[in-house]
């Protein structure tokens, strides 16, 4: 997978390194050895969790079990010892394809390490009790990274999560901001992969924004690159959704305090911020501001003569098309159609055969539908509707990939909308009108779209309307059909 892309899909998780003093010699030598080893292998822990260097893992691992046997009842070495495998470099539900055990994928080492963690910070829970907010946290982070389904979030992720922010002042005692902020992200990003957009809004900004007169959690709140992104979807989603209190401006707002001040100042991955940068201003009519983010995504973050997906950020196929868009407001259809192509090139190497990482897949198959329902659009020639129609008709024919939240989207159900939306651009409107038929059937009835449902039901009743009365207006007035948040 691009690595930058797990950077984007990816929160700071907890910080499992905790320092603790050692006191020196005491009665209990033990006791004494077990944290002059765990506190050996923090500072390991940490560049491993930072860098996702697996050597790093195994020495820190190495140092938590010399703690381990010099006293087995030593809490913060079972904590620390589950903090080595409660990550991404370990396991992660985005390995495998939906409703696939890690065993049937193949992957029999992921399933053992979430066991391994899960075991240890409930040996560490039931050693230190008086901390066990810390342990909740932590299960909670990790069983997002396991689960896939929005009712196993319900009832595997959120409960742990919620029993953790009980005890937030004990988090805040041990690990300080970095421990309050990564819970209430993780919240925050339960929610948004569930589709529960005011609520991942919410906590998103309880995490991240710091001004008290704004944040009634500010106490607990640090900015961090990957979930302060992810607020400004948030943002974006319910202006798209006409929020009565979260408008593109105020997307736009929070954008530039990434771009402008958190990014440069905390050496953040910057093109995370440019690309909502860019969507927001799109629909503030700040083109020159579209501009001016996109080409740093693609000249700066990106290297577009590679064949090497982690050479480019997870967003440049996206920028070209928005620089294509803008093209189109200023008339030069040869450019929009160069990036349309480019986008193309780019998203072709997300799918097979060039690529068949499991959450790459439908990305690429959507942007890919995208670029193409787009050149149609732009140049009247119809056969790019029908390479568009292939993509969209991929997604719904195998919900087996595509049917899960990735980075909060659903490609199945987009990909559904989006095929009857193509085929009314081919004057099939009886297809049309069963492809949307499909989707608010999908809506009321597939648990994976149980949030999508509260959000998108209206503006899917709205597109079928005019598909069963052949009256389709296009796709402009629904940007949640392409302001697409990889």
């Amino acid at each position: 997978m691009n690595k930058t892309a797990k950077i984007v899909i990816g929160i700071l998780c907890i910080i499992g390194a905790i320092g603790l003093a050692v006191y020196g010699y005491t009665t209990y030598k033990a006791e004494y050895l077990a944290a002059k080893y765990t506190n050996e292998g923090i500072p390991i822990l940490r560049e491993a969790i930072a860098d996702g260097n697996m050597s790093a893992y195994k020495l820190a691992d190495h140092y938590f079990d010399l703690a381990i046997q010099a006293d087995p009842y030593y809490p913060w070495a079972w904590y620390n010892k589950a903090n080595v495998y409660a990550n991404t470099d370990h396991f992660y539900h985005y390995d495998k394809y939906p409703n696939e055990t890690y065993i049937q994928a193949g992957l029999p080492d992921e399933q053992k390490y979430y066991d391994i963690a899960m075991k240890c910070v409930h040996r560490f829970m039931d050693l230190d009790p008086q901390d066990a907010a810390l342990g909740y946290e932590l299960i909670g982070a990790a069983n997002y990274l396991y689960y896939d389904t929005y009712n196993d979030k319900v009832k595997y992720v959120l409960p742990p999560d919620f029993k953790a922010l009980e005890g937030i002042d004990d988090i805040y005692r041990v690990s300080g901001k970095g421990g309050t902020a990564s819970l209430l992200a993780n919240i925050a990003r339960t929610y948004l992969s569930m589709g529960e957009f005011n609520d991942s809004y919410k906590y998103y900004a309880y995490s991240q924004l710091t001004d008290p007169k704004v944040n009634p959690m500010a106490k607990y709140a640090i900015p961090e690159g990957p979930a302060f992104e992810h607020l400004v979807w948030s943002a974006i989603i319910l202006a798209e959704l006409h929020d009565p209190k979260i408008t593109y401006e105020t997307a736009n707002k929070e954008c530039h305090m990434f771009v402008d001040n958190y990014g440069p100042k905390l050496g953040w991955t910057m093109d995370l911020g440019y690309m909502p940068t860019a969507v927001s201003a799109y629909q503030l009519g700040k083109y020159d501001e579209v501009m001016k983010c996109c080409n740093l995504i693609i000249n700066k973050y990106s290297d577009p003569t590679s064949d090497d997906l982690d050479d480019y950020s997870p967003y440049y196929g996206e920028a070209n098309r928005y620089i294509a868009m803008v093209d189109m407001k200023k008339g030069d259809l040869d450019d929009a159609i160069k990036h349309l192509k480019e986008n193309i090139r780019f998203s072709s190497m997300m799918v097979p055969p060039a690529d068949d990482y499991p959450a790459d897949i439908p990305v690429g198959h959507y942007e890919r539908g995208l670029a193409y329902y787009f050149l149609g659009k732009y140049t009247g020639n119809k056969s790019y509707y029908e390479l568009a129609l292939k993509d969209f008709k991929y997604l719904v024919d195998n919900p087996n990939v595509s049917n899960r939240s990735i980075a909060h989207e659903n490609y199945y159900f987009l990909g559904t909308v989006m095929t009857g939306c193509t085929y009314a651009k081919l004057g099939d409107y009886d297809n049309a009108q069963k492809y949307l038929k499909m989707a608010l059937d999908e809506l009321a009835n597939n648990e994976q779209l149980i949030g999508y449902n509260k959000y998108f039901r209206k503006d899917t009743e709205t597109l079928y309307e005019e598909m069963k009365n052949k009256n389709f207006n296009g796709i402009d007035q629904f940007p949640w059909l392409w302001e697409v948040e990889h």
